[in-house]
């Protein structure tokens, strides 16, 4: 047995060996090749390229190049104008008493002066992602279950009501597209805040065309239209031809749904005061924005980087607008666009958001453990789409568990933040908890800066 173990390590040794040599041999070979001039020349025009054009808009040209029409870009734009790292909290220590041993309040309420207020435990909302036009079923599962394992609220977005949802989740927002499902008087009455859908950052109001293929018979038969057929949502509500008939349209929900809180979601633009200051005026108990971070499920790149304003001077304008309006705890403020941590969400509360919404960290976070159903040639995401060839491979029950995970382990982060700033209430957070480590940044904000 110890002779069969010496040659079994001998042998061992000498490949070793003989793979040392032979791998010096080509790097040595692969080294020469490269100091060659014409070698040289070659590798410092591709860096110089990369230099001048970075490999995503190499991609995208070659995309462009190749199929010669509008292309989709999944996720949203990569681009970051503003971070949030450029503030900071104020921790207090004797200015003002930290806490130790209390419970912090995570309770929120949406549309205050509503008749039927809708009170959520956290101030954490999961994005409105359609069934039909982007996630399954399945998705949306995981996602109701989730959010009532938190004690959050799910959004339809701009596709169909889900009957069969209740069972999985008690809370729901449901948005009413610029199209011509999701109308009915009695779907109204069994959500508990209606969403009335003018855009979102990464489409602004650019009509969305749902291809034929993911038209199911079962997502065409909950809005009565022909499976496999291409559908439109289009530039502007039917009920918008003009502002007394859409002010008539947000009375008509409040009336035929009991009083549940009526919203408008839409992007951020540099028209925000002029575009709050109408839906105030229509009605609205609630404002969803975001900011042009915000995710997507495939719009045009032109549309997710050149449009619209981030959200952090998107947030502070709106802010502003709500107090100097004196509308603070009468109309709710809830915002997104690329929001991923507990520091940024405490931050968009402190700086006057009511809550905030999370869209692509929620589907990354449902398939985290998943992942490897799809690898190495398909994104995370395609076990999550309607119509994707893995849809039905997503387990939706451990998908929605490890997005609560993922929730609670943000609240916990939150709730010991905000006893280190000597408060017992996420709604106490306020521009005082803060401080700018940039000029620039505190004069968006009006906040104090670090000098």
């Amino acid at each position: 047995m110890t002779d069969l173990l010496l040659v079994f390590l001998s042998s061992l040794l000498g490949l070793l060996i003989a793979g040392v040599v032979v791998g010096f041999f080509f790097l040595k070979k692969i080294t020469k090749e490269i100091c060659m001039a014409k070698n040289l020349k070659r590798i410092s025009n591709w860096l110089l390229m990369f230099t001048k054009l970075d490999w995503r808009n190499y991609i995208e040209t070659m995309l462009r190049a190749e199929e010669g029409k509008s292309i989709a870009r999944p996720f949203g734009t990569p681009i970051r104008h503003f971070s949030w790292n450029k503030i900071q909290f104020n921790p207090v220590y004797l200015s003002k008493t930290p806490l130790d041993d209390v419970e912090v309040n995570t309770e929120i309420v949406l549309g205050p002066r509503a008749k039927q207020p809708l009170k959520l435990e956290i101030p954490i909302l999961l994005a409105g992602m359609a069934y039909g036009s982007a996630l399954s079923l399945r998705s949306h599962q995981a996602l109701g279950g989730a959010a009532k394992q938190v004690g959050s609220v799910l959004n339809f977005g701009n596709g169909v009501f889900l009957p069969e949802m209740r069972r999985e989740t008690d809370k729901f927002v449901l948005q009413i597209p610029r199209a011509y499902w999701s109308r009915e008087p009695e779907i109204w009455q069994q959500v508990d805040l209606i969403e009335i859908g003018l855009g979102h950052s990464a489409w602004a109001s650019a009509p969305i065309r749902i291809d034929g293929y993911r038209v199911s018979p079962d997502f065409a038969d909950r809005i009565k239209a022909i499976p496999g057929l291409d559908l439109e949502i289009h530039s502007n509500l039917p009920e918008n031809t003009s502002f007394k008939e859409l002010k008539q349209f947000v009375q008509d929900i409040k009336a035929a749904s009991g009083g549940k809180p009526v919203g408008f979601k839409f992007g951020c633009s540099h028209y925000i005061e002029r575009e709050l200051e109408k839906m105030i005026e229509a009605g609205a108990d609630v404002i969803f924005f975001d900011g042009n971070e915000g995710g997507t499920h495939g719009s045009p790149p032109l549309f997710q980087d050149h449009f619209g304003l981030p959200l952090l001077p998107g947030l502070c304008r709106a802010a502003k607008f709500m107090r100097d309006n004196q509308l603070c705890g009468k109309v709710s403020l809830v915002v997104g666009g690329g929001l991923s941590t507990p520091g940024d969400f405490l931050k968009c509360l402190a700086l006057g958001a009511d809550a905030v919404i999370v869209g692509t960290i929620a589907v990354l976070s449902m398939v985290s453990s998943q992942v490897t159903k799809t690898l190495p040639w398909e994104p995370p995401t395609e076990i999550v789409y309607h119509g994707a060839q893995k849809e039905d491979s997503f387990d939706y029950q451990l998908g929605g568990q490890h997005l609560s995970n993922y929730l609670e382990s943000c609240l916990c982060e939150m709730k010991e933040l905000t006893k280190i700033l000597g408060k017992t209430r996420l709604t106490d957070l306020n521009k005082n908890d803060l401080v700018a480590l940039d000029p620039i940044y505190a004069q968006i904000a009006e906040i104090e800066c670090i000098y």
